[in-house]
């Protein structure tokens, strides 16, 4: 993207003295301060069976609650580039506080093994948009990311523990 988008309608990050993410609003870090790679090829990546539950697909799709800095995403993106000869990819994932492009840059900037898919995320960050943010991802050259904004009436985190008002209908400001 050449411009930033407007970043009163992002959610800034305060950093770490090890240069780790960190939610003023709820503060949470967005991913293990030791590696956060590590912790996203364990958690999500391994969790969800990857790559063998997409080995035999044409089409994938993977629905993820909580984009945040967009390192699960990136790594997916890497994970599919390394073991996929074709196919097609879809993402689904939602985000009620977007952080701003230049944050993610920086927070995905730690880990030059998926520079490349990275760049392809950040190339095509969605826009900060009030209230609930999501995007639908493809695969494919080059990738493709819609964004959409919706007022569910409830939500679920996607994290480990719920952040307040996950499980109520509450919305950000």
């Amino acid at each position: 993207m050449a411009d930033e988008p407007d970043n009163s309608l992002n959610w800034p990050l305060d950093w770490s003295e090890t240069g780790g993410p960190r939610s003023p609003r709820f503060g949470d870090v967005y991913y293990s301060l030791e590696d956060g790679l590590a912790e996203s090829r364990t958690v999500f990546l391994a969790g969800c069976g990857l790559p063998d539950a997409w080995s035999d697909r044409k089409r994938f799709t993977v629905a993820e609650l909580g984009f945040g800095t967009g390192l699960n995403i990136a790594a997916l993106l890497h994970l599919w580039r390394q073991s996929r000869a074709g196919g097609r990819l879809h993402i689904f994932s939602i985000e009620g506080f977007p952080v701003s492009r230049l944050d993610a840059a920086r927070a995905l900037s730690a880990w030059p093994e998926i520079a490349e898919a990275a760049q392809a995320l950040l190339d095509r960050w969605p826009p900060a948009r009030p209230g609930f943010t999501g995007s639908i991802c493809r695969t494919g050259t080059p990738p493709s990311i819609w964004p959409w904004v919706t007022r569910p009436g409830r939500w679920t985190s996607g994290a480990g523990r719920p952040t307040p008002g996950s499980w109520t209908d509450s919305r950000p400001p």
